[in-house]
């Protein structure tokens, strides 16, 4: 869950946005909508914790990840479209990381019996279930549908992405 109460900011003395309210719940999706410079990059920003608000509450639930897709992304030359989007999931990567290390382990000891042994069983089912919970075994077909339903084909996907002139998208889930 993830409460805002009376969030405001202002630039150079003139409100962006001003109190601010509203809940969102697990599985909720929103659209966030206006024009230009109305705020919704702004309002991404303060809730990702990369701005800081003049006034107002943010609470969320301790195991709530905010994401989004920033306008202003310095895309590193060379990725495809594929693998940039998938730079948003940099905690999943990182699990997959140490997934791969935990098994690597597992598969080259030979002390079943040690207390060690134990710990890296232990730590490989917490670490798949975090990934689970964060939907690791999701994103990859998620992140293709989202993709296609921004207006790319799959061809598109193992295209370099300065091939492509100002996409962008918001991305943001709540539970």
């Amino acid at each position: 869950m993830l409460n805002i109460h009376n969030l405001s900011i202002s630039f150079q003395g003139e409100f962006l946005f001003e109190e601010i309210t509203y809940r969102l719940g697990a599985g909720d999706r929103i659209g966030l909508v206006g024009k230009n410079g109305a705020g919704k990059s702004t309002m991404l920003k303060i809730l990702a914790g990369d701005l800081e608000p003049d006034t107002g509450q943010i609470a969320k639930e301790k195991d709530l990840s905010i994401g989004f897709l920033r306008q202003d992304i310095d895309f590193e030359e060379g990725r495809t479209v594929l693998e940039e989007a998938y730079e948003a999931f940099e905690e999943i990567k990182k699990l997959e990381f140490q997934l791969a290390e935990i098994n690597e382990q597992l598969a080259t000891r030979t002390d079943y019996e040690s207390e060690a042994y134990n710990q890296l069983m232990i730590d490989l089912n917490d670490v798949q279930h975090q990934y689970e919970i964060l939907g690791g075994y999701n994103y990859q077909g998620e992140t293709e549908r989202i993709l296609q339903g921004l207006g790319f084909k799959r061809e598109d996907f193992n295209k370099q992405t300065d091939t492509f002139s100002g996409w962008l998208a918001y991305a943001y889930r709540v539970g």
